[in-house]
């Protein structure tokens, strides 16, 4: 909720190292003739991050939560990415192809399709496959949950999830070594070696010669 008034910002900390910190003046104008509630009263001030994000919209988290978080959606793109790829690979298809399936249907395809390959091929992609799968659900938590600032810097995140016979809620508790772990799991799939490996199986199309 906005209030009329004047909007200043002050800083604090103006020694070198010292982070900026912005303060949002949200004085109320005298001529303002709405009838305020005491919670409305009580927020007068509301501090800005860096990035200019008040902390009254998300709260206060640690830096290391949001360079986490962004390292997780970024990393989780290129593993789309590679999916895409080893799948039109695998069936023989052009890029311009199946780039409108989102991950999970990507992964399914490829899964049914892995009987072009030789077992122990097809083995090795199917590992890495569910792997993809598995954190990519994760990665969709991360994303599309809700993260109020906690005490004692822990995590709690709760979405909604739409369902055919209604809706539903659900939490998502989590610590920032669980988000490390997550984010070196994309990590070892995205590993160069690894990687190389797994769209190998399918890179040169000799599968489709047969």
């Amino acid at each position: 909720m906005g209030y009329p008034g004047h909007a200043g910002r002050s800083h604090s900390g103006e020694q070198m190292g010292q982070a900026e910190q912005h303060v949002y003046d949200l004085t109320v104008a005298e001529d303002w003739e709405d009838e305020l509630s005491e919670e409305d009263l009580l927020i007068d001030q509301v501090t800005g991050d860096d990035f200019g994000v008040p902390s009254n919209i998300m709260g206060s988290h640690p830096e290391r939560f949001f360079s986490m978080l962004g390292r997780i959606v970024s990393l989780a793109a290129t593993l789309e990415n590679k999916t895409l790829g080893f799948y039109q690979d695998l069936v023989g298809s052009t890029q311009e192809e199946h780039i409108e399936l989102p991950i999970s249907k990507l992964i399914g395809n490829s899964l049914k399709e892995l009987r072009r390959l030789p077992q122990a091929d097809a083995e090795l992609a199917r590992e890495w496959l569910l792997e993809a799968g598995a954190i990519t659900r994760r990665r969709n938590d991360y994303v599309h949950s809700l993260w109020p600032a906690q005490a004692g810097g822990k995590l709690f995140g709760w979405r909604t999830r739409r369902r055919k016979d209604g809706g539903s809620v659900e939490i998502v508790k989590l610590t920032h070594d669980d988000m490390q772990a997550d984010l070196s799991r994309i990590v070892a799939l995205l590993e160069v070696k690894r990687l190389h490996r797994f769209l190998g199986l399918v890179s040169s199309g000799q599968h489709l010669q047969r």
